[in-house]
């Protein structure tokens, strides 16, 4: 199967998967968290997709921890200072099962490997 490649700031990343963990955690979809947010539907889903540009800047974390009814948006931040800066992800695009374990049509993205850059 195919491999993909991104750069990425290492701090975006840990962002994006802590919202991450906090949206499934409440049970939240993507398309949920984005209308709690009032932007488009497809942003959180854009955001936390590998191969897509966008991404949380400093106006989306508040908008985060109102959705989510967090106390602060240090909830969202990671507990480090991240050594690196820039971070290249290798992953691969998979099917997703179904309930009753058939293969999707729709994909995923599995991480492969984490190299500071």
């Amino acid at each position: 199967m195919e491999s993909f490649s991104v750069k990425i700031s290492r701090l975006d990343y840990e962002i994006i998967n802590r919202v991450r963990k906090l949206r499934e955690k409440n049970g939240i979809s993507q398309r949920e968290l984005s209308e709690l947010m009032h932007l488009s539907k497809s942003f959180v889903g854009k955001v936390e997709a590998l191969g897509q540009p966008d991404k949380y800047s400093i106006r989306h974390l508040t908008l985060i921890a109102k959705a989510l009814k967090l106390n602060s948006i240090y909830e969202i931040l990671p507990n480090f200072i991240p050594d690196e800066d820039i971070i290249e992800i290798k992953y691969k695009k998979v099917s997703k099962k179904n309930k009753d374990g058939t293969k999707s049509k729709q994909l995923e993205e599995r991480i492969i490997d984490i190299q500071a850059i």
